[in-house]
């Protein structure tokens, strides 16, 4: 979405930072597939849920890049391989706009024009990047034509604060890594668990503190939905409810014992009806403005999709299978690493599209 530098190494970093870990894939292209090089975690036990630092007189950001130089010395990544970020995706703009077909200096004055609509604040203060994802067959004219003539086509704009693209680019800095793109979450979610697959997809990511329900047609991001509820409320409802710590419902949380589909989902329930409803309100506005579409599958992302039950919850909530995505799926790994590629599962869905972006790209080279 963002990029600096471009680079045609073969190996290839993708860096997740959340609230609660950071999280770092690298990848090689061997054998004309995607291989798994190494990978690395990080909690970040030592941030309050409202992500201040309370165990030092350290600022937010230095923790983070002291956690992140740590990770990577620990991993021995290579010197100067091209490195992919992500920013949350609530940071962000996802939108798409209708314009008429016009010349490319005209085209970029009419989204700038645009994007005031959808962007409160400064223009200067945000970075901005566009495609043109279709041209409208408009009434009842053909390949995009109008009736009086012209054409219409739609716009993919995405939109970031400078001052967070900054930020995620310092968190970097002082590590042998060459940042060579930040880009929202939301598409290296995409990338990872949909990738080039034709039809139409919902992917719910449920991390510790947010949740992002993104809706991709033929490769594109038409929806992008962020709540502010995750896992962590799951872990504060379970804690209240039994009366028990943080660290023990988290084992809970973690465990075989199906809390969403018994007597004792009472308490969760309100947390997850959050996610169901906004899930079927942007299915609903999408099935009801595409009369002839359908949704080809819904996938589960993020840590919480571990969850004993999620899926059965979500499939009954919802009315279709829902099913644990995959990001591991286009990734060849060695066989000693399969166990802990399974236990890792769909909360490696951001590192590794991010990862597979700069893959993506030497591939196209």
């Amino acid at each position: 979405m963002f990029e600096f530098l471009n680079g045609n190494k073969n190996h290839f970093i993708g860096i997740d930072f959340g609230i609660s870990s950071i999280k770092v894939v690298e990848l090689s292209y061997k054998d004309q597939q995607a291989h798994l090089e190494n990978y690395g975690v990080v909690d970040l036990d030592w941030i309050s849920s409202t992500g201040q630092v309370t165990s030092s007189n350290a600022s937010y950001e230095q923790k983070l890049n002291d956690a992140l130089k740590s990770l990577v010395e620990k991993m021995n990544l290579k010197h100067g391989s091209q490195t992919f970020v992500s920013i949350p995706g609530f940071s962000g703009l996802i939108t798409i706009i209708e314009l008429p077909e016009m010349a490319q200096d005209e085209l970029a004055n009419a989204i700038q024009f645009e994007a005031h609509k959808y962007i409160p604040s400064s223009l200067d203060e945000v970075a901005m990047s566009w495609e043109i994802i279709e041209y409208v067959d408009a009434q009842a004219g053909s390949q995009g034509q109008t009736k009086d003539g012209g054409k219409k086509i739609k716009v993919l704009l995405v939109a970031a604060p400078k001052k967070d693209i900054e930020h995620y680019g310092r968190l970097v800095a002082g590590t042998n890594l060459q940042v060579s793109a930040i880009e929202l979450e939301t598409f290296s979610i995409e990338r990872s668990l949909v990738g080039e697959d034709s039809g139409t997809f919902l992917i719910i990511d449920i991390g510790s503190h947010a949740t992002n329900i993104i809706l991709v047609e033929k490769g594109v991001v038409r929806v992008n939905r962020n709540i502010d509820a995750g896992g962590n409320e799951i872990t504060i409802a379970i804690s209240d409810s039994m009366k028990i710590s943080r660290q023990r419902a988290e084992a809970f949380k973690c465990g075989e014992k199906d809390f969403l589909n018994t007597t004792e989902s009472s308490f969760i329930v309100p947390v997850l009806e959050l996610i169901v409803g906004e899930s079927r309100r942007i299915l609903s506005a999408y099935l009801e403005k595409n009369n002839n579409s359908k949704i080809d599958a819904m996938f589960l992302s993020g840590g919480t999709a571990k969850m004993k039950g999620i899926e059965q919850y979500f499939s009954r909530a919802l009315g279709q299978p829902v099913t644990i995505g995959n990001p591991w799926r286009r990734i060849t790994f060695d066989d000693n690493a399969k166990h802990l590629v399974e236990n890792l599962g769909a909360s490696f869905s951001v590192a590794i599209g991010l990862a597979l972006r700069g893959l993506d790209e030497h591939k196209r080279k």
